[in-house]
């Protein structure tokens, strides 16, 4: 039965390819439909399993009564399990059925869809008895060519026997015949050989396989429906060239001829960063937007390639460099990154000269027992005060130089310099000053500054100087 069928509906293509016809003047159609029946739903409450489902065949004739009506006399032949009773097994026979019935639907000449609905009265002969039929049901056509449909239908066929309603689907082809003879032959403005009423384009001279419509560039989609009717190109974009291969069409690519993102209307972003390679100052390093694309390691706000402190938080007007004291010493440049001072004392505060004059007082002012690196107890005041001026000037750092006269051995005169310098050094950090900002040495009696020979000299050249000043 089923090569029947398909022998049945390929003639019945060949058949209908030829016909020319508007649909005004052929009002006949002819429906074939391989179909599939159930006569066991309800009862198994399973209507879609495969399994209940057994083969069939439908011939229907259809007449057009307009836009909106159509009779169909549909003659039906198939295998069928049939309940003998509910409880009972089915007995398997064959059943033939003849229906009239009446179509609403709702059909243009160019639509692609044709739905309808439909009910009427049929009669079923089966197993030896005849029974009277309700059918009720729905439909759809899809138009292939312009008087060839592929058909799906589905149906319910009540009737006045108990276990004799079925449910029934089916699938085939409706071909609509030729007009009636006599008639004026369809007009066809264009002379493309396509009818107006089935022209999409009846004003141009297309192909059949458009629908009338021409295609310009070759492309395989009719102009139409093309967006670049004149030029060569993609079914996914409408019909448009895509140059560089991207998924965006040439005319919505700012970047036509170099592959790109469709967020980017075609252009590249090589680093990802959002912005396009043309507009990316550092296209292949991935940066900020508001910084054309650059990046910015210490998030100052001030690209890398223009940020003279790259790793160190800093602001625009310093090129990204930090000035912690707000001095305008940058801290790169200031010895004293915390503490406020001019430039010309390398962003450091500057000694005040009654401090300056203090150091400069304790150089003779700190004694020592003779020929001892003990230091009095009277010089312990303005030891102190030198103590307070190292805290005054935390940037600061001090070298301590001992110094003596010529009276005795020059390597006698180098130890006691140097334990001398010691001594202070180990009172200032008795007193909390850091060792690390001190260093201390002795010079013996290398260094005079008056002269030995009278006492005033020798008394000038036994000294402790202590001098300040920036690492």
């Amino acid at each position: 039965m089923r090569k029947s069928l398909l022998c049945m509906m390929f003639g019945l293509f060949l058949f209908v390819s030829s016909v020319q016809a508007q649909y005004p003047e052929a009002p006949n159609a002819l429906s074939v439909k391989r179909t599939f029946i159930n006569f066991d739903y309800p009862y198994t409450g399973l209507p879609f399993v495969v399994e209940d489902y057994s083969p069939g065949l439908e011939i229907e004739y259809i007449r057009s009564l307009g836009q909106f009506w159509n009779v169909a006399v549909p003659v039906k032949i198939g295998s069928a399990n049939l309940p003998v009773d509910q409880k009972s097994s089915m007995s398997s026979d064959i059943f033939g059925s003849v229906d009239a019935l009446l179509q609403l639907k709702y059909f243009e000449k160019d639509a692609r869809f044709y739905p309808y609905a439909f009910g009427g009265l049929g009669l079923q002969f089966a197993n030896e008895e005849t029974n009277l039929m309700f059918p009720v049901g729905i439909g759809l056509n899809i138009r292939i060519m312009p008087h060839f449909y592929l058909t799906a239908q589905t149906e319910y066929r009540f009737s006045n026997t108990a276990f004799r309603d079925n449910l029934q689907h089916g699938l085939g082809a409706t071909f609509i015949l030729h007009p009636y003879e006599g008639e004026e032959p369809p007009s066809d403005r264009d002379g493309d050989g396509i009818t107006d009423m089935d022209d999409q384009c009846p004003d141009t001279p297309g192909v059949a396989a458009f629908f009338g419509c021409p295609d310009t560039d070759g492309d395989g989609i009719a102009d139409n429906v093309d967006n670049c009717p004149e030029e060569a190109g993609l079914k996914d974009l409408n019909g448009c060239p895509d140059s560089d291969g991207d998924g965006v069409a040439d005319g919505d690519d700012d970047c036509p001829t170099v592959a790109g993102l469709a967020t980017m209307k075609g252009c590249p972003d090589s680093d990802g960063d959002g912005l396009t390679d043309a507009e990316d100052k550092c296209p292949t390093v991935a940066g900020i937007v508001s910084l054309m694309g650059c990046p910015d390691r210490d998030g100052d706000g001030v690209a890398d390639g223009d940020d003279d402190c790259p790793d160190d938080f800093g602001s625009a007007a310093a090129n990204g460099c930090p000035d912690t004291d707000g001095d305008g010493v940058l801290d790169k440049d200031d010895k004293c990154k915390t503490t406020a001072g001019p430039a010309s004392n390398d962003g450091c505060p500057e000694i005040k000269e009654e401090d300056q004059e203090r150091l400069d007082f304790a150089t003779q002012a700190v004694e020592f027992e003779t020929g001892s690196a003990k230091i009095r107890s009277t010089s312990y005041a303005i030891l102190d005060e030198i103590v307070s001026i190292l805290k005054k000037y935390p940037d600061y750092s001090m070298k301590i130089g001992g110094h003596t006269d010529s009276v005795g051995s020059s390597e006698s005169n180098q130890t006691l310099s140097e334990n001398r310098a010691k001594a202070c050094y180990d009172y200032f950090v008795s007193k909390g000053i850091k060792a690390s900002r001190m260093s201390w040495a002795g010079y013996g009696e290398s260094q005079p500054i008056g002269d030995n020979r009278y006492k005033d000299g020798r008394q000038q050249n036994r000294r402790t100087e202590f001098d300040l000043y920036l690492k």
